[in-house]
This record gives structure tokens, C-alpha cells and sequence, in this order.
């Protein structure tokens, strides 16, 4: 679908349901169309290269994937896959007439209020609430499929050094100095992980690396009872298979970058405590890694919501950027003392 459909979709929908029509919330991959009571997530037709959303066949295939493995964390959210038809000049919902022209994840509507990130932003957060958010990770990744076939210590260089993709962008909202301190840590992260290929390697062995939510920060996790954890990454299975350590290091940058050190040591003791992750020293820098690494992600993740070309970017997106980049910061300082 294009953008313009999706607005017709919009107008159709609230002609349908008279008094309620969705709000539209778009994402650099997805247009999310949040109803009174549900939600439909709609694939943009793109093809970067860590996705391939570019054909129809493909979006449907990856809506299907999308409700089964979200079913894992949040099986009462995820309702199923619905067509998007066009008749006779209107767009339908899980139709009967028409041709399909898309197709959508549907969901329930949860109480978004509950949100971490909402949460933590009202400052309504205790470390006991993380904790028992640890323990439902935990007995997640005890359950999760064990992957000893997954990317070794350059495929993991290579996805970190994937931030030059967006480097223009980081010049601009960063500036070069910054972009020059990025290029410099590229290359002390490429020699510490060549040193750590064999811990690498072990812990794969070993069972740490499972499949699975690979998405794991605040804006998908909404803190009901239990709490529930959703929007997994469904378009790669490389990105969604990983070390345990690189999965909760993620949540844990996010509560450092909120300024919440607390909940970070609450999830990540308590975890730890139901799921040994980390035998020795080696791991321990692997899990600074992993959070500067999740810091790196989330930088490229918003660089490429901003559009340079449209001249003067949001101030919001600028902020995030920001405060992923201080964070990057700190994790590189602290694995690499005596880079400057």
C-alpha cells in the first residue's frame, strides 16, 4: 500500500464504524492504525538491508510470522493476519469482495498507559516490578530454542559497524566530531571482539544464544499482570537469534539511558539469578558490549526516521539520537579506558 491508500483505509474504516476512526501512528517500516479496541500493522513496502518487506507475498509471509512468534510473550494481543481489499473504490478490512492489496498483523487494543517507557517517564517504576519482569525473561529464554549455528564474532562486528549506513545523518545531528569518535570505536570493537571469538564461540556451545524476542526495550513491554511482551522481531531471523546477554543487555541500556542504573541492576541481578548468563570476566565485558552494541542499533533505528532532505529534522528525533549516543558513549569508555 502506499501512504495515500492508507489514509483512504482510514476514511473507509470510520464511514464503517461510524465514530471511530484509528489513529494513524507510522514507524520507518510500518503505518500502525490503533482503533477503539484494535490494532491493524500494516508492512511498508520497503527493502533495506536488514528486511525485504517489497513484495506482497513477503508482507503477508512476515505478517504471519509476526503473529506466531509474538504469540510466544503475548498470545492474548496477537488476533491473526487480515486482507486489505479495494471494491469499488473503497478499502476493506478483513473483506470478502475485491482485490487484495495488502494484508495486516490484527490485534487487540492494550491499555498503552502501561507502557515502561510511559511508566518510567512518569517516574512510576520500582526495581521490584523489574524484577519480576526479569523472571518472566528468564523462563522465556529457558523455553526459547537453542541456536549453535548463529553469527560469529565478524558477523557481529559487521552488524555494529551497519551504522555507516546512516552516517550523513548522524553528521548532521551529531556533528563530525562525534561521527570521527564513532569510526574510532568501530575499530577498537573489531579487535575486541576478535579477541573474544573463542568465549564467542564457547558460549554458543554452551546454549546462551537462543531464539529469541530480539526487540527487547522499554516501548514493548507494557507492565500489566503478568506483564507483557510484544512487537518481536519477526523480518529477521539472524537479528531475533542471539546471546541471552545481547537480549537483556538491550532492556538494560534503555533503563541506564532514563537515567534508571536501579532498575538496570535490579533486572539484570535477578535475571542472572534465574538464568546464569555470565561466568566470568569474559562475559562481563561481552555484556557492555552487547548494551553499547543495543545503543548503536537504536541510533541507526532513529537516524533513518529522519529524512535529511526535508530539511530541518524534528527536534524529538534529534533528542533520542542524542541520548542514544551519550549512551554508546559511556558503555565504549567503559570497555575501551584508554581510548581518549
Amino acid at each position: 500500500m502506499t501512504r495515500q491508500q492508507v489514509i483512504g483505509l482510514l476514511d473507509d474504516y470510520e464511514a464503517q464504524h461510524p465514530g471511530n476512526r484509528p489513529d494513524l501512528v507510522e514507524t520507518h517500516i510500518s503505518w500502525v492504525l490503533l482503533a477503539r479496541e484494535e490494532v491493524f500493522k500494516i508492512k511498508k513496502p520497503l527493502h533495506f538491508s536488514f528486511l525485504d518487506f517489497s513484495t506482497l507475498e513477503k508482507r503477508r509471509y512476515y505478517c504471519e510470522q509476526e503473529v506466531e512468534l509474538n504469540r510466544r510473550l503475548a498470545p492474548a494481543m496477537y488476533r491473526g493476519v487480515v486482507d486489505i481489499r479495494e471494491h469499488e473504490g473503497h478499502y476493506h478490512l478483513n473483506g470478502s469482495k475485491g482485490s487484495i492489496l495488502d494484508y495486516a498483523v490484527w490485534m487487540y487494543r492494550m491499555d498503552e498507559t502501561r507502557q515502561l517507557d510511559r511508566l518510567l517517564e512518569r517516574g512510576e517504576v520500582s526495581p521490584g516490578e523489574m524484577e519480576e519482569l526479569a523472571r518472566l525473561v528468564a523462563d522465556f529464554h529457558r523455553s526459547a530454542p537453542v541456536v549453535t549455528r548463529a553469527e560469529d564474532w565478524l558477523d557481529l562486528y559487521r552488524e555494529f559497524e551497519d551504522l555507516n549506513s546512516v552516517l550523513p545523518v548522524l553528521a548532521i545531528c551529531l556533528g563530525r566530531e562525534a561521527v570521527e569518535r564513532i569510526t574510532r570505536i568501530q575499530g577498537l570493537t573489531r579487535v575486541f571482539l576478535e579477541s573474544q571469538k573463542s568465549r564467542i564461540e564457547a558460549r554458543k556451545a554452551a546454549g546462551f544464544v537462543r531464539d529469541g524476542h530480539g526487540d527487547l526495550h522499554c516501548r514493548n513491554i507494557l507492565m500489566t499482570r503478568p506483564p507483557v511482551i510484544f512487537d518481536c522481531i519477526e523480518f529477521s531471523d539472524e537479528l531475533r537469534t542471539l546471546d541471552v546477554l545481547s537480549e537483556i543487555g538491550f532492556l538494560c541500556m534503555d533503563f541506564e539511558r532514563y537515567g534508571r542504573d536501579d532498575l538496570s541492576g535490579a533486572f539484570a541481578g535477578e535475571y542472572l539469578r534465574h538464568f546464569r548468563g555470565v561466568e566470568n570476566q569474559a562475559d562481563r565485558l561481552l555484556f557492555v558490549f552487547y548494551k553499547m552494541y543495543r545503543a548503536n542499533v537504536r541510533m541507526k533505528v532513529t537516524a533513518l526516521a529522519i529524512n535529511p532532505a526535508a530539511g530541518q529534522p524534528d527536534p524529538g528525533l534529534v533528542a533520542t539520537l542524542q541520548s542514544y549516543y551519550r549512551q554508546f558513549e559511556s558503555y565504549a569508555a567503559n570497555l575501551f579506558p584508554s581510548s581518549g
